[in-house]
């Protein structure tokens, strides 16, 4: 495996990483109840909240940005995230609910508003480095790369030296399986093929999603043969 020093944050719900060396950062937060999990993870490995440089938001869900407002005010942290996402995770937009691409995405759209924004709750955080596709992050050595389909604003963070990305919800490896995002919370189904067919089209070795385990090796050939599946699924090219 690549041998960035990278821990795993697990919960049920979802998965973080914290990535240590000379400027520490984490790529997500976790749900809102697992801060003392991810606090944990921090102290536990040496590190204070000060010592963390940045904290990189792969899409705004509350199960990635969950503890994202306390983890900057503890620590002061740069926080990064797509341009187009940036303005729902500091509260100035509203994130745009379950989508109409699956039976259950348009079963919860059926449900009292109050009750979705209750369950996706999280508190609100400035972007101090709102990102678009291309952007480097040359002080970890990572190249943004946006993923929509998922949320409009989603991104990815690859490491090309290390053949390693952070790719957030865009293909979970729960049980070892891989399958797309939610596609309850997901909005174009097209997108989401072309995101992962991107993913499939870089050196890339492992990839760290948002549920599941670590996908490699070979992750880029996986996600391609997984989006080959989905697109005949779909009826999509």
């Amino acid at each position: 495996m690549a041998d960035l020093d990278i821990v795993t944050v697990r919960t049920p719900t979802a998965v973080c990483y914290l990535v240590r060396g000379e400027a520490p950062y984490l790529v997500d937060t976790n749900t809102p109840k697992a801060g003392k999990k991810v606090m944990g993870a921090i102290t536990g490995s040496g590190l204070r909240p000060g010592d963390i440089r940045y904290i990189l938001i792969t899409h705004y869900h509350y199960d990635h940005t969950g503890n994202l407002a306390q983890l900057k005010k503890a620590g002061g942290a740069r926080v990064a995230a797509g341009e187009r996402d940036a303005e729902v995770i500091a509260g100035r937009k509203p994130p745009a609910g379950p989508g109409d691409i699956s039976p259950a995405g348009r079963l919860l759209r059926k449900l009292p508003a109050s009750l979705l924004e209750r369950y996706q709750h999280f508190d609100p955080c400035e972007v101090d480095l709102a990102l678009r596709d291309g952007d480097v992050l040359e002080e970890l050595g990572l190249e943004v790369l946006e993923l929509p389909g998922h949320t409009e604003g989603g991104v990815a963070y690859y490491h090309e030296e290390k053949k390693l990305a952070f790719i957030g919800d865009m293909v979970s490896n729960i049980l070892n399986r891989l399958g797309p995002p939610f596609l309850s919370f997901s909005y174009d189904k097209e997108a989401i093929l072309g995101s992962m067919r991107r993913l499939a089209e870089l050196d890339l070795e492992y990839a760290y999603p948002g549920h599941g385990v670590v996908i490699g090796p070979g992750a880029a050939e996986k996600i391609g043969r997984l989006a080959d599946k989905l697109a005949s699924r779909w009826g999509a090219a």
